[in-house]
Formats: structure tokens, C-alpha cells, sequence
């Protein structure tokens, strides 16, 4: 059997397109970054804090989204401390150090929110429902991979506990959250959702009211 047929060579294909892609992804933030005087790093922190500032306004938190030791993320946070992106404040607990972005930093947040623009635009010639299967077969090889610890922290629908998988019998709606009590659609599937809780979260924990 060739490295083209039967269902190894598949699976292999489609990890070097995977791969491939995510040198394509890399490239794409390393220039953007460059471009805005940033690392990639640096780069992610700014977006990371533009997108969810109540959630992830943390030092260790940021570290574990993007798989990084807490002194790397901190010296990179620091570094956006002096380029006057990003302030430091005391938490309600008076110890642990919140962060925010400045007004520079929202700015630059905009600038760099267009990052993955080439990519969208390549989606774009892509049927809806072809891409609605892809992210849900992505999802569920993240979910996989989140389960044998390849993948560290997630916040997508398929790792969170309120996700119900296949309780639908409609094709293009299976799934259902049950946090928001609502059939999911393929196409409506999260990547990064600021309700996520692990599905191996403690079965006492509060449910929380979902964000308006």
C-alpha cells in the first residue's frame, strides 16, 4: 500500500495538511506581530485580553492558554507593561495582579485583530456547510487530543461540560448546550467560549448564568 491509499495514508495526509496549515498560521502572526514591534506572544496576550478582559485578566491564566511557563508569560507581560500596552492592578483579593489594556493597547488590539485575515478569506470560498462539517470535525480532534493531554487548556463547545453530544436527530443541529438550553448547530459550535467549564470539571460546581 502507497502513502496515498487506504485509510493510514489518509489519516496521514491530513495530519500533514494540519501541519502545513499551522506553519501557514505561524507565519501569518509572526509577520502581524512584527509589524506592531510585538512577538507572537506578546501578540496573543494583547488579543487574548481584548477578546475576554473579565475572564482571562490573569498572568497564570494566560500562561496556561497559550502552554507557557508563568515567568515567560510574566517577562512578556512586562514587556507590554513598558511598551504602555497593558497595566497591572491589585485583584479584589489584594494579592493577585489583574491585567487590563490601556487605551495604546486597545488600539493596537484592533490592528492586530486582522491578523488571520488571509485565512478567513480562503474560508470564504468554501461552502457554509462544508465549513460548518470542518469545525466540527476539528472540534472533535481537539476534544480528543484535549482528553489525552496533547492539548492543554480549551474553550471549545466539544471539552465542556455543559455540551451534549448527538442528542439531536437532525444532522446539521445534533448537539445541545445545556448551559443556554439549545440545540447547537454544526455552524454554531464554539472555538473560544467565555462560559466554557471542563467537561472533567467537579460535579458540586455552580453552574453559572450565562453572559448576555
Amino acid at each position: 500500500m502507497t502513502d496515498t491509499e487506504g485509510t493510514a495514508g489518509l489519516d496521514r495526509r491530513l495530519a500533514d495538511a494540519l501541519e502545513r496549515l499551522g506553519h501557514g498560521m505561524r507565519s501569518l502572526a509572526q509577520r502581524t506581530a512584527r509589524e506592531h514591534g510585538l512577538s507572537p506572544l506578546q501578540q496573543q496576550a494583547v488579543l487574548a485580553l481584548a477578546q475576554h478582559p473579565r475572564t482571562r485578566h490573569e498572568v497564570a491564566a494566560l500562561a496556561a492558554e497559550f502552554d507557557v511557563t508563568t515567568p515567560t508569560m510574566s517577562d512578556a507581560v512586562t514587556a507590554l507593561e513598558r511598551k504602555g500596552l497593558v497595566t497591572r492592578s491589585p485583584g479584589t483579593d489584594g494579592r493577585r495582579r489583574v491585567l487590563s489594556l490601556t487605551v495604546t493597547g486597545e488600539g493596537a488590539a484592533r490592528g492586530l485583530s486582522s491578523w488571520d485575515d488571509p485565512l478567513t478569506d480562503a474560508l470564504a470560498g468554501i461552502s457554509e456547510a462544508d465549513r460548518a462539517t470542518t469545525l466540527h470535525t476539528l472540534l472533535r480532534v481537539v476534544a480528543d487530543l484535549h482528553r489525552s493531554g496533547v492539548v492543554g487548556v480549551t474553550h471549545t463547545c466539544t471539552t465542556c461540560r455543559f455540551f451534549g453530544r448527538d442528542e439531536h436527530p437532525d444532522p446539521a443541529v445534533p448537539h445541545h448546550c445545556h448551559l443556554l438550553r439549545t440545540p447547537l448547530p454544526l455552524a454554531g459550535l464554539r472555538t473560544d467560549c467565555p462560559e466554557h467549564e471542563p467537561a472533567d470539571a467537579p460535579a458540586g460546581r455552580r453552574k453559572r448564568t450565562p453572559a448576555v
